[in-house]
C-alpha cells in the first residue's frame, strides 16, 4: 500500500512538471511566437561555423572607363551584367548637351563574389569603351562581425524563452504587461540582427562594382587663331584683376587719401603765403 502511494505522487510530480513547460493556450494566443531568422541569413546558416567554413569578406570594386561613346558603353554594361547573374543597383547618366556641366555615366552593379575578377577583366572588351583609366579593389572582412550576430541572436532566443516562462508563472495583469513589453524589445532586437544578417549575407555573395564613364578627352595642338583668341582673353582677364585691385585699394585706404588731401591743402597755403612774403620783400 505504501509503495502504491510513492507510485502515484511521482506520477502527478511529473504531470505537473509536464503542464507548466508547455504554454497556455491563452498565453500562446497573447505573444505569438517570433518566426526564426531562417536557414539562408548568414547569422545562423554560415557564422555559427566561420572557422570551419573560411572567412567572410565584402568585396568591392572601384573603376574608371574612358569612352569614345560612354552611353553605348553604359547600356551595353546594363545589358551584360545579367549575363553574370548580378544586377544593377544604380544608373546615373548625365548629358546635358549645349552646357557646361561634365557628361558622364555612373553605374553601381552587384556581380556574384565568385564572377568579380572575371566581370572587371570584360570591362575592357565592352562596346565604346576605349581604355581603362584605373582599378581599385576593396576587401572588407566581416567574419567577426557575423560570428557576433549569431552569438547575439542565440542569448536572445534564450531571454526569450526565459520570458515566456515568467510570462506563464505571471499572477496579475501588471506582471503580464511588464513581461510582454520585454518581450517585444526583445523581439525587435532579433529582428534588426536578423536584417543585419541578411544584408552581410548579400554582401558576400556579391560584390559592388562602381562604375564611372567619362568621354574619352582628345588633346589637339590649337590653331594660331585659338592661341590668339586665348592671349586675347588672358589679357582681358589680367585687365580686369588689375582694375578689381586698384578699385579694392583705393577704397580699402581711403583714410590714407584724406591725410593727403589735408597735407597737399596745408602745403598750398603754405607755399602761397610764402609767395606773397617774397613778393613784399623784392620791391624793398
Amino acid at each position: 500500500m505504501r509503495w502504491s502511494l510513492v507510485l502515484m505522487l511521482l506520477v502527478l510530480v511529473i504531470s505537473a512538471c509536464t503542464r507548466a513547460g508547455r504554454p497556455s493556450p491563452d498565453v500562446a494566443t497573447a505573444v505569438p511566437p517570433v518566426p526564426s531568422s531562417g536557414g539562408s541569413v548568414l547569422g545562423e546558416r554560415r557564422a555559427d561555423n566561420g572557422s570551419a567554413l573560411g572567412r567572410f569578406v565584402v568585396r568591392e570594386a572601384e573603376v574608371t572607363l574612358e569612352c569614345g561613346d560612354y552611353r553605348r558603353a553604359a547600356a551595353e554594361i546594363q545589358r551584360k551584367i545579367s549575363d553574370y547573374g548580378g544586377y544593377v543597383a544604380e544608373a546615373d547618366i548625365s548629358d546635358l548637351r549645349g552646357s557646361s556641366a561634365p557628361r558622364f555615366a555612373s553605374l553601381t552593379v552587384l556581380v556574384p563574389e565568385q564572377r568579380l575578377q572575371s566581370f572587371l577583366s570584360d570591362l575592357a572588351a565592352v562596346g565604346g569603351v576605349e581604355r581603362v583609366a584605373s582599378q581599385r579593389l576593396l576587401s572588407r572582412d566581416v567574419t567577426e562581425e557575423t560570428i557576433d550576430l549569431a552569438a547575439r541572436r542565440r542569448a536572445l532566443e534564450a531571454t526569450e524563452q526565459r520570458m515566456l516562462d515568467l510570462l506563464n508563472r505571471a499572477q496579475t495583469i501588471d506582471e503580464v504587461l511588464r513581461v510582454e513589453q520585454e518581450l517585444a524589445r526583445i523581439r525587435t532586437e532579433l529582428e534588426q540582427l536578423a536584417e543585419r544578417a541578411r544584408y552581410l549575407e548579400r554582401r558576400t555573395t556579391f560584390a559592388e562594382v562602381r562604375l564611372s564613364l567619362v568621354p574619352t578627352t582628345e588633346a589637339t595642338e590649337p590653331s594660331l587663331g585659338q592661341t590668339a583668341r586665348q592671349a586675347w582673353e588672358t589679357s582681358l582677364a589680367l585687365l580686369r584683376i588689375v582694375l578689381r585691385g586698384t578699385v579694392w585699394i583705393s577704397v580699402a585706404l581711403w583714410w590714407i587719401w584724406c591725410i593727403l588731401i589735408v597735407a597737399f591743402l596745408v602745403l598750398a597755403v603754405f607755399w602761397r603765403g610764402r609767395a606773397g612774403r617774397l613778393r613784399r620783400v623784392a620791391p624793398e
